[in-house]
Parts: C-alpha cells; sequence; structure tokens
C-alpha cells in the first residue's frame, strides 16, 4: 500500500538539505549583528586644539596657557597661523595610519616618538614624550587638511609648503615619508 505521505527523498539527502539550512540560518542570523556591532561602535578617543606653528609650521598643541617653544629663538613660543583651523588628533586606536606620534612636554609640538633617538627639540635636548599616543593618517583619499610632513632632522610634524618652516636643528625642516591628512575641527564636527 502506497501512503500519499511518503515520498522519494533518500534520509541522506534530506538530513543534508536541513545541515545547509541550518548553515545558512547561522550566516544570516550572525552576519546583521557584526555589521550592526561595527556601526554603532564607538569612534575613537580624539583631541582638539592643535594648531599650525606661523614660525615653524610645526603642529603644536593650544590647549596650554604656555605655548610650548619655537626653533625661531631661545625664548620664543609657538604662534598659531592666524587663519589656521584648529586640528583635531585620533589616540590610542589601531588606525588606520601610522601610530607613535605623541606630544613633547618641553616644546609642546607633535613628534615622531617610534625611533630610538628623539629628534632635536626646541627647548634644548631631544623631545620628551607625554600623554597620547596618537595615530597619523596618510591615505591619500583621506579627507581633512594635507601636507603634513615628518622632519627627518627634528622629527615633529609640520606643514610642507615651499618655505618649510624653521627647524630646531637648523636651518629649514626636511621632509621625509609620508605625507598625512590631518582632521580639522570644522571637518571633523560634519
Amino acid at each position: 500500500m502506497h501512503s500519499p505521505y511518503q515520498n522519494n527523498i533518500s534520509r541522506r539527502v534530506f538530513l543534508n538539505s536541513i545541515g545547509r539550512f541550518g548553515l545558512v540560518g547561522a550566516i544570516s542570523t550572525l552576519a546583521p549583528d557584526v555589521f550592526i556591532r561595527k556601526a554603532l561602535a564607538a569612534p575613537p578617543p580624539n583631541q582638539n586644539k592643535w594648531r599650525q606653528c606661523v614660525n615653524c609650521y610645526s603642529l603644536f598643541y593650544d590647549g596650554y596657557r604656555n605655548k610650548g617653544r619655537c626653533p625661531i629663538n631661545k625664548s620664543s613660543a609657538h604662534s598659531a597661523v592666524s587663519d589656521s583651523n584648529s586640528f583635531v588628533l585620533t589616540y590610542d586606536s589601531p588606525g588606520p595610519g601610522q601610530p607613535n606620534w605623541r606630544f613633547c612636554n618641553k616644546c609642546e609640538a607633535l613628534f615622531f616618538d617610534g625611533y630610538p633617538q628623539k629628534g632635536v627639540c626646541a627647548a634644548a635636548g631631544a623631545h620628551v614624550a607625554a600623554g597620547y599616543n596618537f595615530t597619523l593618517r596618510y591615505d591619500a583619499k583621506a579627507e581633512g587638511t594635507r601636507g603634513w610632513r615628518f622632519c627627518n632632522k627634528c622629527q615633529v610634524l609640520f606643514m610642507s609648503t615651499s618655505d618649510k618652516g624653521l627647524c630646531a636643528a637648523g636651518g629649514r625642516h626636511v621632509a621625509a615619508g609620508l605625507s598625512f591628512v590631518i582632521d580639522s575641527e570644522i571637518h571633523y564636527t560634519m
């Protein structure tokens, strides 16, 4: 006798079909969660009040009353470019970008702390790292202010223009390596 509920599918085909459906169901259940968690993740922490110095073109922290030391002379503080934006730096972030950029607590400029030698500080001697570990983007497609470079003489970050700015190691800065992109507060808040 032939039952109307009987079909011609084998047990193996049936179990394989359930297995494939279970895998597809698991993937479709987990995949949106990964995307949602990534979309809802907090942005990396950042610090504002970084400015470009009118004399040395370096990026210095403008959040303290004391404006650090500029290489223009031994007693001069940094002076912000009058039409310069305040820039925002990301810290304690895995990237993308180059880490090991630090605030010097003597000259208050941003310098690269990834080498054993700590560069030449405008406040005498080598730079002394303090505070956060900043990560700078160097993607040519990234939005922000382009043209920030590493000086291979003093190791600060400076705006590379035809003038190059004064270097604490003497003469003008010498650009080396990557060209970095920094967000301004105006861009960052949009």
